[in-house]
C-alpha cells in the first residue's frame, strides 16, 4: 500500500467494515501520511468530499466504510480509473469475509465485481482470518492466495465446566482432547459473592490481575452491564487503589463528554478497573474506555461480540460467558474472532481463552471447536436492490450500455461463479439481468425513448451519485418536491425531518409518544399539521397503537426529527435519552445514520440540477457539518477541533478552554502539554492528534495553492488570447 502511494504515486482506497475501524485506522495512519508525504482522507457517514478533491502534489489514501467505498469506486469508474486527480493503483479490503453477509456483503461483492470487470489495472488485496473457502474467493478476485498460521503470541484455549478448567489440545489427525488444568478456588469468595457469581467469572478475572487484562464477551447487550457489575463487586477492593489518579481522570473525561453526567454503573466500576462496552454507550464514551483499556487503566471490559470484529483491543485473557450470540449458537468464525483477541505481542508470552460451558451444550461446543471455518457464500442473488444499484451504476458510469454487457458483468460475480459450480448450464446471469432491467424500465429508471441502448433518467443518475437505491431516490424526489412548496424555515425541524432515513424506526413507548405529541408547540405543531398528523391521528394511536390516515414512514420520521430538533436546540443527550426513553448509544447511532443520509440528499440534489429543487443544496450544506460531528448544538468554534480523529465534544471543549482553539494551535502543540490539559489523554493519542492536525492543515494549504495555480494559468491563458486579438485587430 505504501509502495503504491509513495513509489508509484497512485491513490489507494482502503475499505473497512465499521465506522470505529475507519476512525482508528485514520488516526494511526496520519503520522505516516505526515512523514511520508501522502494525504489521508476519511470517508465515513457524511465526511469526505464527493467527488474527492483534485490533488496534484501528493497521492491520497481514502480510508472508508463499505458504503462510502462503493461510491468512490463508482466515481473512479466514471473517470477512467482516476480519483482525486490520480489513477487508483490499489484497493485494500479488510475483513473480506463480509462478502457472505446479507446486504453489506452483496454491496461489497458488487463493488469488487465492477472493479474486476471494468478496470484490470487495479490490484485488490483482501484480508481475513475467517474464510473457509479461501481458494474459491481467490478465484473470484483473480488473486494469489496467501495463508499463514503464525501467531506472535501462543494461544491456550480452555473450557470451563462447573468449577473445572480443561485445556483443549488438537491431535495430529485434527481431533480434540481435553486435559484438566485446574479448579477454581471459590474459598476466596464470601457467601454473598458466591450467590452473586456462581459461575466464577470474577475468579477468572482475579487470576490475571493486577498486571494482566481481560475481555469478557457476553451474549446480549444487557448482560454486558450485569456481568460488569458482578466482576467489579467480586475481584477485590485492593485493585481500587491501583492507578487511582488516572481513573479519576477517566471519570472526569466521561463526565465532560456526558455534559456533566456519567453512567451510574461506570461511575463505580471504572475505579475497580472494570467497564462495559456496548451500543448503549455513545461513540465518545466507548472511545474513552477503549483508550483506557489499551493504556492499562482499565483491566476488564465486558462487551458484545461486535467488539471482536469492530475494535482492536488485545488482552491477556478472553472469557466467553456463553456459546450463544443472542439466541443463536455461535459460529466458528465468531469464536475465532473472539479468542483471536487473546495475547498481547511484546507484553505477554501467551494469551488464553476460557469458554463457559453448560452440561447440555458440551456436544455443541465440541462440534464448534472441531469444525472448520464456515464458507463465504454470496448473498447477491437475494438482494435485488443491490443488483439494481449495480446495474444502474454500471450504466451511469459509462461502463455498460447494453443488456449483454450487463450479463457479462453479472457472470463475473461470486454469486454466478458459485451457482455455475453447482450447475454449469444454468442461465441465472441472463435471467437475473433481464428481470432486473425489466423492473427498472417499469419504474422509469431508464430513458425508454432511446432504443437499443441503456440510458438512465436524471433521477436514476442522481441516485447513483448519491449512493441511494432507485426506489428510495424516487421517494426522496417526491418528498422534496412536496416540501419545496411549503418549506418551514423558521427553524431546522423541517430540514431535519427530511434528513431522517426512510427506514429509520426506533420503538418508543406509547406513553412517551402521547406526552410528546400532546405537547407540540409552534413550528413543531405546524410541521405536524403539514404532514397530516392531526388530533385524529393521536386518537387513533391511543386506541390502536398505530395511525391509519398517515403512512408509518411519515409518523416515524416525524418522531425521529423531534429527537434531532431537541439535540439541535442544545438539549444534552442525557436529557433526550430520558425524554424518549432510548439509550444514549442508540440516539448517537441514529444521528450517524442521519448524517450519512443528509449527505446523500445533498449529493442527490446537486447532481439532479433541478431548478425546482435548487435551494436544497444550500440548505443541506448548513446542517450536514453539524450532523457529521455528532453534536448538533455544538458551538461553531469547536467544529474544526472535532474534525480531528479521537476528538469528541469533551476533548474539544477542554482543548478550547486551554487555548488550543484552532487546528493550527493543536499542530504547534507539545504532546505532553496536551496530555496535561485534557483528561485521560494517552501520549500516543496526543501524538496522533498533533500529526492529524498538521496533515489536515497541509492538505488545506496545498489545495488552496493548487487552486491558485489553476486560476493563474487560466488567467494567463485568457490574457494571452486577449493580446493576440489586440495584435490581430
Amino acid at each position: 500500500m505504501l509502495r503504491e502511494l509513495i513509489v508509484h504515486e497512485r491513490n489507494v482506497i482502503f475499505i473497512l467494515p465499521y465506522v470505529a475501524l475507519v476512525q482508528e485506522k485514520v488516526q494511526s495512519l496520519c503520522p505516516f501520511g505526515l512523514n511520508l508525504e501522502f494525504n489521508v482522507e476519511e470517508y465515513v457517514g457524511g465526511k469526505g468530499k464527493h467527488p474527492p478533491i483534485q490533488r496534484k502534489r501528493k497521492s491520497s489514501l481514502y480510508v472508508c466504510t463499505l458504503e462510502r467505498g462503493a461510491g468512490l469506486v463508482d466515481c473512479m469508474l466514471a473517470n477512467d480509473g482516476q480519483l482525486g486527480g490520480r489513477s487508483i493503483g490499489m484497493i485494500v479490503v479488510d475483513e473480506l469475509h463480509l462478502l457472505g453477509e446479507q446486504k453489506r456483503g452483496a454491496l461489497l461483492e458488487s463493488t469488487l465485481t465492477k472493479v474486476l470487470h471494468f478496470n484490470h489495472n487495479i490490484q485488490i488485496i483482501g484480508m481475513s482470518a475467517t474464510i473457509g473457502n479461501m481458494q474459491e474467493i481467490g478465484n473470484f478476485l483473480n488473486a494469489y492466495v496467501y495463508t499463514r498460521d503464525f501467531r506472535p503470541v501462543q494461544l491456550i484455549e480452555t473450557i470451563k465446566i462447573d468449577d473445572a478448567i480443561f485445556v483443549i489440545n488438537k491431535d495430529i489427525d485434527g481431533s480434540l482432547n481435553s486435559k484438566l488444568n485446574r479448579k477454581l478456588n471459590f474459598s476466596v469468595y464470601s457467601t454473598d459473592m458466591k450467590k452473586l457469581d456462581p459461575s466464577g467469572i470474577g475468579l477468572l478475572v482475579r487470576e490475571i490481575l493486577p498486571s494482566g487484562s481481560c475481555l469478557i464477551f457476553c451474549p446480549t447487550k444487557s448482560s454486558c452491564q450485569s456481568i460488569a457489575k458482578i466482576v467489579y463487586k467480586t475481584i477485590g477492593k485492593e485493585v481500587a487503589h491501583v492507578d487511582l489518579k488516572k481513573k479519576e481522570e477517566l471519570y472526569k473525561a466521561l463526565k465532560v463528554e456526558g455534559d456533566g453526567k456519567v453512567c451510574p454503573l461506570l461511575s463505580r466500576s471504572i475505579f475497580f478497573g472494570v467497564a462495559y462496552h456496548n451500543s448503549g454507550l455513545t461513540n465518545a464514551e466507548r472511545k474513552l474506555l477503549e483508550e483506557s483499556f489499551l493504556s492499562g487503566i482499565l483491566k476488564c471490559i465486558c462487551c458484545t461480540s461486535t467488539l471482536a470484529a469492530g475494535v482492536n483491543l488485545p488482552a491477556q485473557r478472553v472469557i466467553i460467558t456463553s456459546p450463544y450470540v443472542g439466541r443463536d449458537f455461535m459460529k466458528r468464525s465468531t469464536y475465532r474472532q473472539m479468542v483471536g483477541r487473546a495475547g498481547r505481542a511484546g507484553l505477554t508470552e501467551n494469551g488464553d481463552s476460557v469458554i463457559l460451558c453448560q452440561e447440555n451444550d458440551k456436544t455443541k461446543i465440541k462440534e464448534l471447536l472441531e469444525r472448520g471455518i464456515e464458507h463465504v457464500d454470496s448473498c447477491l442473488g437475494t438482494e435485488e436492490n443491490v443488483v439494481y444499484s449495480m446495474i444502474l451504476s454500471s450504466v451511469s458510469t459509462g461502463c455498460a450500455s447494453s443488456q449483454q454487457q450487463l450479463v457479462d458483468l453479472m457472470k463475473r460475480t461470486l454469486f454466478i461463479q458459485q451457482t455455475e459450480k453447482l450447475n454449469s448450464e444454468c442461465t441465472v446471469a441472463s435471467d437475473l439481468v433481464e428481470s432486473c432491467v425489466d423492473k427498472l424500465r417499469s419504474i422509469n429508471a431508464f430513458d425508454n425513448t432511446i432504443e437499443n441502448k441503456l440510458k438512465l433518467t436524471p433521477i436514476a443518475n442522481a441516485a447513483v451519485a448519491a449512493n441511494l437505491d432507485i426506489l428510495e431516490a424516487q421517494k426522496l424526489y417526491t418528498e422534496l418536491m412536496e416540501a419545496s412548496s411549503a418549506l418551514i424555515l423558521t427553524n431546522k425541524l423541517h430540514l431535519l425531518y427530511l434528513a431522517v432515513p426512510y427506514k429509520e424506526c426506533m420503538t418508543l413507548e406509547r406513553q412517551n409518544v402521547l406526552e410528546i405529541m400532546t405537547n407540540l408547540q409552534g413550528d413543531q405543531q405546524a410541521l405536524a399539521n403539514r404532514l397530516g398528523l392531526t388530533e385524529l391521528c393521536i386518537s387513533q394511536f391511543i386506541s390502536y397503537g398505530r395511525i391509519k390516515n398517515v403512512s408509518e414512514i411519515i409518523w416515524n420520521k416525524f418522531l425521529m426529527s423531534l429527537i434531532l430538533n431537541d439535540l439541535w436546540n442544545k438539549e444534552s443527550i442525557w436529557t433526550v435519552s430520558q425524554t424518549y426513553n432510548l439509550p444514549r448509544g442508540t440516539i448517537h447511532s441514529f444521528l450517524s445514520r442521519t448524517a450519512s443520509h443528509a449527505s446523500s440528499i445533498l449529493r442527490f440534489t446537486e447532481s439532479l440540477n433541478d431548478k425546482k429543487l435548487d435551494h436544497f443544496p444550500m440548505l443541506f450544506q448548513n446542517i450536514v457539518p453539524k450532523l457529521n460531528i455528532g453534536i448538533l448544538g455544538c458551538s461553531s468554534d469547536l467544529e474544526s477541533l472535532m474534525g480531528l480523529p479521537s476528538v469528541r465534544f469533551g476533548r474539544a471543549t477542554q482543548l478550547f478552554k486551554a487555548g488550543y482553539k484552532t487546528l493550527n494551535d493543536v499542530a504547534k502543540a507539545n504532546k505532553k502539554e496536551l496530555c496535561n490539559v485534557v483528561n485521560n489523554l494517552p501520549l500516543k493519542v496526543a501524538r496522533e492528534m498533533i500529526a492529524s492536525a498538521k496533515l489536515m492543515l497541509l492538505s488545506e494549504a496545498e489545495t488552496l495553492e493548487e487552486l491558485a495555480e489553476s486560476l493563474r494559468a487560466d488567467l494567463n491563458q485568457s490574457m494571452s488570447k486577449s493580446k493576440e486579438n489586440i495584435l490581430w485587430f
